[in-house]
């Protein structure tokens, strides 16, 4: 082992990553910081491009050749219990797990690389950090931000009293873990924005670009694991700060047209901040760059609010979690029903788009309470501007009130999955009956059934699989990937390859690839299904240069 290692390889293990795009803002942040200190970062994502995780972890270590490995962990599960395509099911459940897909990918390193140390981050591994490291078989973890706490790990290393005093660090001590307290979080001055690792373009283009406004929650709803992860106090971020990261997104990002502030909830403790910076947004003309989204809470929100977020563009993501006050008030929530009517009447005063998230079966949940929700969905129902999202039953993390509440209990009436240390697997709080058989009660009961379609199949491993190559710009390889695809899949990555080809000068090969496509449409048979796209195809080959 090196001291002072230099070459970091810091890997995304996050497999949802095929089912929702969110590309790993927290690892940009770490390598950011750990690039002003000289030390060489990359960043990569084991599972693409090819189906075989070995494959690829060769290849991407192949090229960095680190001295030090990060992981970041970004989810132990969905949280949903429901899920038609999941991976991991249990009585009365069904769910996607991803805790043996990060295990994989650390017992392929070790195999690769014996002798080269790792350390494990992110929010999924805060939440239960002795417990993961345990199971994974790794000796270094970080809870929390992991900016400064990994520089000072690649400081003292292998100096293991060194090692042992930095704050917010998790260590093996003996055949047990210790786990550091962790400083407070400041957001860093003059450090200026960041560039964004350009191999997940795809996803901020397509699902949004993120952008911190604060951190921290002082809400204590029962299930939530914020609170935990950032703190109970809000840090806000300097407003001129978020300003200046907008307007070099809008510079330096052409493709960029939605941004998503990764808020807890964006309207807490009070309106002020979030008003202040909607207002320079409009002033400045942010608003005709952007569309903005993030996080709300039903209260505070007033109609002065909801006009500012009309004037800039807002979406808004409401956390209502149920319509119940029974269950609101048990589960800790900070608002009542009354609340979330006042907030989606104001939403649909002032036109905004509202995608409402409720939760069915949390503590106090019965059938009554279950139809008090449903009616309100009932009045304010479905339409253009807003939409319901919904899961059954309440995910129990470590160190959460709900978690508490089910370790009190001598009953496990309402409890599915398995009790594991750490509360790592899959584990539900669900009343009055199953998740399953609650989402078939809802389903008979509420016209307007929203459906988790979360596939992890072959089409989104080429899609995206097509797309992480031409954002690193190997484009022979990204046509070749293309071409092997099947129909559904260059049917859906057609569009974002062609415009990163032609964009990039790459005429000869955006002709190549759309003269194919279309023949192996007309091949088909399938011209119903995928002759629509043949116009577009043919339009985009009308603009292309005559010369390559």
């Amino acid at each position: 082992m090196r001291s002072n290692p230099k070459k970091i390889l810091l890997l995304y293990t996050d497999k949802y990553y095929f089912v929702k795009q969110v590309y790993p803002f927290g690892l940009d942040l770490i390598a950011h910081h750990l690039r002003k200190y000289g030390y060489e970062v990359i960043i990569d994502y084991p599972f693409l491009p090819e189906s075989d995780l070995e494959t690829n972890l060769n290849q991407i270590i192949a090229q960095a050749a680190p001295d030090f490995i990060g992981l970041g962990m970004r989810n132990l599960d969905t949280a949903v219990s429901c899920e038609p395509f999941g991976n991991y099911e249990g009585h009365g459940y069904k769910t996607f797990f991803f805790l043996p897909d990060v295990k994989r990918v650390v017992d392929i390193v070790k195999m690769l690389l014996p002798k080269i140390p790792m350390v494990i981050g992110g929010g999924a591994f805060s939440i239960s950090p002795a417990a993961i490291l345990k199971t994974l078989g790794v000796n270094y973890g970080i809870v929390g931000e992991g900016e400064d706490p990994l520089r000072r790990l690649l400081e003292a290393f292998p100096d293991e009293k060194k090692i042992s005093k930095i704050p917010g660090l998790v260590f093996r001590n003996g055949d047990d873990f210790t786990v550091n307290q962790r400083k407070p979080y400041t957001f860093a001055k003059d450090t200026g924005p960041i560039e964004r690792e350009t191999k997940f373009n795809y996803a901020y283009e397509t699902g949004g670009m993120p952008v911190q406004v604060k951190r921290g929650c002082n809400r204590h709803c029962a299930y939530c694991v914020e609170p935990h992860l950032e703190g109970k106090k809000l840090v806000f971020k300097d407003l001129g700060a978020v300003i200046e990261e907008l307007r070099f997104i809008a510079r330096q990002y052409e493709g960029i047209r939605n941004i998503f502030f990764v808020d807890t909830e964006f309207n807490i403790p009070n309106l002020d901040y979030g008003s202040r910076l909607i207002r320079k947004i409009v002033e400045l003309g942010l608003h005709e760059h952007f569309r903005f989204s993030s996080q709300f809470l039903p209260s505070p929100f007033d109609s002065d609010f909801a006009k500012l977020l009309n004037d800039a563009g807002f979406s808004i993501i409401l956390t209502c979690d149920s319509f119940s006050d029974i269950v609101l008030e048990k589960n800790r929530s900070s608002y009542r029903k009354k609340e979330s009517i006042n907030t989606l009447e104001l939403c649909e005063k002032f036109n905004l788009n509202c995608t409402v998230n409720l939760i069915f079966g949390l503590p106090g949940e019965t059938y009554e309470t279950i139809d008090q929700t449903i009616a309100l969905m009932m009045k304010y129902p479905p339409n253009p501007g807003r939409c319901y999202e919904y899961t059954f039953g309440g995910r129990i993390y470590q160190g959460t009130p709900l978690c508490r509440f089910v370790e009190t209990r001598k009953s496990d009436l309402h409890i599915y999955g398995n009790r594991s240390e750490g509360f790592l697997d899959p584990y539900y709080y669900c009343a009055p009956e199953n998740p399953l058989k609650l989402k078939k009660y809802v389903a008979q009961n509420f016209p307007f059934l929203y459906e988790y379609q979360n596939k992890d199949d072959s089409v989104s491993l080429q899609k995206l699989a097509v797309a992480y190559l031409a954002d690193q710009a190997q484009w022979n390889q990204a046509a070749s990937k293309f071409f092997e695809s099947d129909l559904d899949a260059c049917s859906a990555s057609y569009d974002y390859l062609f415009r990163k080809l032609a964009g990039s000068g790459e005429v000869k090969t955006a002709r190549t690839i759309s003269k194919k496509f279309m023949d192996a449409i007309l091949q088909s048979g399938e011209k119903e299904k995928y002759g629509d796209q043949i116009p577009v195809i043919q339009y985009y080959m009308s603009i292309l240069p005559s010369r390559d």
